[in-house]
């Protein structure tokens, strides 16, 4: 994990970062906290030096015949002993405030991320294609007439924000994701189907379980553990995973790579499982933001120089695939208000929604740096030194939001669907309806 060795060794970026994130994290709180626990520790190691010691010497006085002196020396160890384990005790204490707060801590934010409150501060970056502007009903009244889509049933059966998907318009869920893994397979990178369950040490690793917790679904948790949640480990508690990101991040927990291995490019598919439903009746109607859906994700584990090279390599191929969709898009910088405290630097790919007229987030590309390497403690070997990879994640496909801008696109006057030019191959025809 993260220590307060590194906020030393990083401090003034640290800091520089957090006056940029607007955050007021207690840094010098860790300072302090880190310096007592040092001193407390040096004080104890004399402690146990002068109890070895003292042993020593007691067994050298009952050999000589001095009994009285080795029980006056035994006395003095009795309390040494007493007062090496009273620091052992502040010691955890310590430890235990400590890591509070580092696992909590923001990533350093790259210089090139822009200063802002909330999203409306994000910086757009490129555009392509050019928006039209249609007459069109909403996504799910489209398929509802086409008789492709089920929300009432699916509600029914799992409550809302879940759906069925019929027909074609599964196949051309499936599509959505072999177009993605097929293309980014032949780029070298290996594609992973991840486990759909996490242990809670392994998720701690990989986000924030103080911001995110409440997002994910959990499984197998315990009487206890549902009455109290201050519990920090439960053996039988896991998470299901809100995108494959996480598995694929925690595969090589506690790894050190050759530094010729790097970079290990993945590309994972699953189904991901989240609770959020919206921000305040945002994206509420439809299929565009569900408690499950599936998604083709980009994962990268690089060398630290390399790291910055492999974030616009993943945020082109992002580009690449609406590109070939086309379907007009525009990539945004995320501010230092909406980043979150994961990413040193985030960019979005919003697709444009000629219905609602607007455009709408498809993908994020993020650099984590060493973030969580240091929680997971992955390394690798360059020449002897040890360092801590930099890891990179970003979007393919999210498969339902790339259905609905595919069907605001690409809907024609008589209801029907046309089909993508590159997803002709995987679905068979070329209209939908």
């Amino acid at each position: 994990m993260i220590t307060a060795k590194y906020i030393r060794d990083n401090l003034d970026a640290i800091k520089a970062s957090l006056a940029k994130r607007q955050v007021d994290y207690p840094i010098d709180k860790i300072l302090e906290l880190d310096k007592e626990w040092r001193a407390l520790k040096t004080e104890t190691q004399k402690l146990e030096a002068k109890r070895n010691k003292d042993s020593l010497e007691v067994s050298e006085l009952k050999k000589s015949g001095k009994v009285e002196e080795a029980e006056e020396k035994i006395k003095e160890i009795a309390t040494i002993k007493k007062a090496i384990e009273e620091n052992a005790k502040r010691l955890e204490e310590y430890e235990k405030e400590l890591n509070k707060l580092l696992w909590n801590m923001p990533n350093i934010l790259h210089e090139s991320v822009p200063y802002g409150k909330d999203s409306n501060d994000n910086v757009e970056v490129k555009r392509f294609g050019e928006p039209k502007e249609r007459n069109l009903p909403g996504h799910e009244e489209i398929l509802r007439k086409l008789d492709m889509l089920d929300l009432e049933n699916a509600a029914k059966v799992a409550g809302a924000r879940f759906y069925y998907l019929k027909s074609d318009i599964a196949l051309l869920e499936l599509s959505l994701i072999r177009f993605a893994i097929d293309t980014l397979v032949k780029k070298g990178y290996t594609l992973i189907a991840p486990p759909l369950m996490m242990k809670r040490e392994y998720y701690k690793g990989v986000t924030s379980l103080a911001d995110f917790e409440d997002a994910l679904y959990k499984v197998g948790e315990s009487r206890e553990a549902m009455q109290n949640k201050d519990i920090e480990h439960i053996e039988d508690e896991l998470f299901m995973i809100s995108t494959s990101e996480h598995p694929i991040a925690a595969m090589h927990a506690d790894h050190v790579f050759s530094a010729n291995e790097l970079p290990k490019k993945y590309v994972g598919w699953s189904p991901c499982f989240r609770r959020e439903a919206g921000a305040h009746g945002k994206d509420t109607k439809g299929i565009f933001r569900v408690h499950q859906f599936y998604k083709v994700e980009q994962f990268i584990f690089s060398r630290q120089e390399d790291s910055w090279k492999y974030f616009e390599e993943l945020a082109s191929n992002e580009e690449e695939l609406f590109k070939a969709l086309g379907i007009p898009y525009r990539v945004v910088n995320i501010c230092t208000g909406d980043i979150g405290i994961v990413a040193a630097k985030k960019y979005d790919l919003e697709a444009y929604l000629p219905v609602q007229k607007r455009y709408g987030e498809m993908c994020s590309c993020s650099n984590c740096t060493d973030w969580q390497s240091l929680r997971l403690d992955i390394k690798y070997d360059e020449k002897g030194e040890r360092k801590y990879v930099h890891t990179l994640n970003a979007t393919a496909i999210a498969t339902e939001r790339a259905i609905v801008a595919i069907i605001e696109n690409y809907t024609n006057e008589d209801g029907t669907i046309t089909v993508p030019d590159v997803l002709v191959p995987y679905m068979g025809k070329r209209k939908i309806g």
